[in-house]
């Protein structure tokens, strides 16, 4: 009797069961890596008492460096503090005033690791996001907390990065649901 195994995301078998692994710098190529970034600058807002105010806007946060070591301690550390920079990067450079945000921060609460490759680990976050700031009026504001998420590959050549699609809330997905990096993310650095 012959088996063959489930087609999942166009691949035979297991979508993370490979054979001979390249790096993630051979697999995408490092003029393509691409992450938010933004110069941000105060903002000079009129109150309704004809008074004005300048607000300095959140500052962006700055990406770190690439791990000095890659055990798996760190590179999940490498990945909060990569996710960290980018999620809050993202807020305040795509909003239409990033100006009005004074500040904007998450909680990791979910972070585990995945061992689907020998050389490449995967790891997928969770956490909680609270942007707060000031609106037209200079009065302050406070979003309500969200989630968000994202699942990354590291190796020691690059970082690749795949957004999370959590469920209701912000449930996350289960192993064999998580999406995998390698196959669909998007390059955020090049180690080398």
């Amino acid at each position: 009797m012959i088996g063959v195994g489930a087609v999942s995301s166009g691949v035979l078998g297991d979508p993370h069961e490979r054979g001979a692994e390249d790096t993630l710098a051979e697999r995408f190529d490092c003029k393509e890596a691409s992450r938010p970034v933004c110069d941000l600058e105060s903002v000079e807002i009129e109150r309704a008492d004809d008074s004005t105010e300048t607000v300095d806007g959140a500052e962006a946060e700055p990406y770190p460096d690439p791990p000095t070591a890659f055990g798996a301690d760190d590179v999940v550390s490498f990945v909060r503090d990569h996710e960290r920079a980018y999620a809050r990067n993202d807020v305040l450079c795509s909003r239409e005033r990033p100006e009005q945000i004074v500040d904007y921060s998450i909680e990791f609460d979910d972070v585990r690791r995945f061992d689907w490759y020998d050389e490449i680990h995967v790891v997928r976050v969770r956490y909680t996001e609270t942007p707060s700031g000031v609106d037209e009026d200079g009065e302050p504001w406070a979003a309500a907390d969200g989630y968000g998420g994202a699942v990354y590959a590291v190796d020691e050549t690059a970082a690749v990065r795949t957004g999370l699609s959590l469920g209701p809330s912000g449930s996350v997905p289960s192993e064999t649901e998580t999406p995998d990096p390698v196959s669909t993310g998007s390059l955020v650095d090049c180690f080398r």
